[in-house]
């Protein structure tokens, strides 16, 4: 019987070798983790390359060159109306139109600023941040916070340039959120722990700046 006991006693992984199966699988998990949100940065396509390159086109005179990118953002602009939805599918369709608006104008020579250009980049940047704030939203809701890092790290980029395009001065404020939004995003596309009410208190806060910023430039 004495026998029986120790065998049954020594039957199933030991608390050691349970410690380290599951250490394994939430490395493999922070390796996944990381691999999902490289992905989405490896894959991240943006209107700004075709952006700068029309307002670099445009200041060397070059207006055919310059209206090529900004069809080309455009039609890039509509793609990502047509996978957005709420006011982030009206912003960028909205953007879209007015990219291809600004093409027709620049092509006539009727832009005589390249503050126009500005303007409009300004507000083109502003409907990406709040399409990708849509998608770190639900990215968190899901079962992906890498790709909600991702998308935030996205989302502070956009604002920030938004800002910059519109000729404005980021206040303490927003540089703050912008660099708590790409801190944190950076730390959940890496698979580090991170806690759930940091991660719903910088989506409101990045939110409320987004519609700051669209106040701010309807004024």
């Amino acid at each position: 019987m004495a026998l029986l006991v120790v065998a049954v006693a020594g039957c199933g992984p030991s608390d050691e070798t349970k410690r380290a199966a599951e250490s394994a699988v939430a490395a493999a998990a922070r390796v996944n983790a990381r691999t999902a949100a490289g992905e989405v940065i490896s894959a991240r396509r943006e209107a700004q390359v075709l952006l700068d390159s029309a307002r670099t086109a445009y200041l060397a005179d070059n207006c055919t060159a310059a209206a090529k990118e900004l069809r080309d953002a455009a039609a890039f602009t509509l793609a990502q109306a047509d996978s957005a939805t709420g006011a982030a599918k009206d912003a960028l369709a909205s953007s879209a139109a007015e990219l291809d608006r600004l093409s027709t104008r620049v092509t006539r020579g009727a832009v005589t600023s390249v503050k126009t250009l500005d303007s409009v980049f300004a507000r083109t940047h502003l409907a990406e941040a709040r399409y990708h704030h849509e998608r770190a939203v639900v990215a968190w809701r899901g079962p992906s916070g890498a790709q909600a890092g991702a998308e935030l790290i996205m989302l502070a980029d956009h604002l920030d340039r938004a800002i910059s395009d519109a000729g404005q001065v980021a206040s303490d404020s927003s540089k703050k959120a912008i660099a708590d939004a790409r801190a944190l995003g950076s730390k959940l596309a890496q698979g580090a722990a991170v806690l759930p009410a940091d991660v719903q208190a910088t989506l409101t806060v990045m939110g409320r700046e987004v519609a700051n910023l669209a106040a701010a430039l309807k004024g």
